[in-house]
């Protein structure tokens, strides 16, 4: 049984992030040749805004920038050429496990960085001479390991959650725990926010989670102790001061979240069967779904993901969508995202980068791939 150190605590409102620079790729310089080898299999993301989606990635090389973005219109067609996010100055080590939100206009993104001895997790905004934020140490895990730090949107500033070093255990008799730990971003400093946990042996992929709901948050660790995985979602609701905890999908692996029809869920991979469970705020009780054989359809020029028990028409743009799609479009640690026009997925190949868009045309899909070099 899984056991932390977490309690309901007030919140202070956050102050508004200050206005930042544009994460428009014209804004910084362009690269004449980005090259789509990555530093790791895991160093890339994918997320979706209101005019469209921003690719992220660290190329590998010493010699090359830290941080690569590629703008892409609603379309999914590339803006021009891959900007520099940050350049090879900043390179502490080998980045992997990239994860990004957009706050307003503004992008902020977070990563875990390993030399040789350590790892550290590091966060900036996406904007030219951008300051780097340092976050402490992260566990030195697989450079394949994928969702130990996520980010979100909340009251104007990102909030970022992720797996550090190795802790004390908090339960007697518990051992191999790792802190879990909060900061908030504003665009001039990162400031360490809400209690940390302690624990005990955590799953390599996907043990961090995290949705940020109009009324609510939730927050997700997986631990798997030598049985059956399970997933702790934590629900905090801050007005009137709320929060729960509540173990699901036991046996399962997560495998991201999305939100639907108002509410937060979990999506797992249920010994080759997906399942999803939703938290709700107060007393309600989980609610779980069959999510058995999703498929990606398009009908009349409407894009919709549909699956037992789950109809999602694709009508705004989406982040997050990876979860939901069939594996065969969305392989295991890949990045999906809506336009609004077109669906595109970010996929790696050992430490090879790929970018397929999906554009629903009347009865079927037309699918292409975008150079990258």
């Amino acid at each position: 049984m899984l056991v932390l150190a977490v309690a309901c605590q007030g919140e202070n409102p956050a102050k508004p992030a200050k206005p930042v620079a544009s994460s428009s790729a014209s804004a910084a310089p362009a690269v004449a040749s980005a090259g789509s080898r990555l530093s790791s299999p895991t160093a890339f993301e994918l997320t979706a805004g209101a005019r469209g989606a921003i690719l992220l990635w660290a190329p590998v090389g010493a010699n090359r920038p830290e941080l690569l973005s590629l703008e892409l219109d609603a379309s999914g067609t590339r803006r021009g050429s891959a900007s520099v996010l940050l350049d090879g100055n900043a390179r502490g080590g080998e980045i992997s496990d990239l994860s990004a939100a957009f706050v307003g206009e503004h992008l902020a993104v977070a990563w875990l960085e390993r030399t040789a001895e350590k790892a550290r997790v590091r966060a900036t905004w996406a904007a030219p001479k951008a300051r780097v934020f340092e976050l402490g140490t992260a566990w030195r895990g697989p450079p394949t390991a994928r969702g130990n730090v996520v980010v979100a949107a909340r009251r104007g500033a990102a909030l970022v959650f992720a797996r550090g070093d190795e802790a004390g255990c908090i339960e007697p008799g518990k051992h191999a725990c790792y802190a879990f730990l909060f900061h908030e971003l504003s665009a001039d400093r990162a400031t360490r926010t809400g209690l940390p946990l302690s624990v005990p042996v955590p799953c390599t992929d996907n043990a961090t989670s995290l949705v940020v709901l109009p009324e609510r948050y939730h927050y997700g660790v997986c631990t798997d102790t030598g049985g059956d995985p399970v997933t702790t979602v934590f629900t905090i609701t801050p007005e009137p001061a709320y929060a729960r905890a509540d173990p699901v999908l036991r046996g399962c692996e997560p495998s991201g979240t999305f939100t639907w029809k108002g509410s937060a869920w979990l999506v797992a991979d249920c010994q080759g069967s997906r399942r999803a469970a939703r938290v709700g705020g107060g007393d309600e009780d989980v609610e779980y779904l069959d999510m058995r054989s999703p498929r990606l359809e398009c009908r009349s020029g409407v894009a919709a993901i549909r699956a037992s028990g789950f109809d999602l028409v694709l009508d705004e743009p989406r982040a997050h969508l990876e979860a939901l799609l069939p594996s065969a479009i969305a392989p295991r640690g890949s990045r999906a995202v809506w336009t609004g026009r077109a669906l595109l997925v970010a996929s790696s190949a050992g430490t090879a980068l790929r970018l397929a868009r999906y554009a629903c045309e009347r009865e079927a899909w037309q699918e292409s791939n975008t150079d990258l070099d």
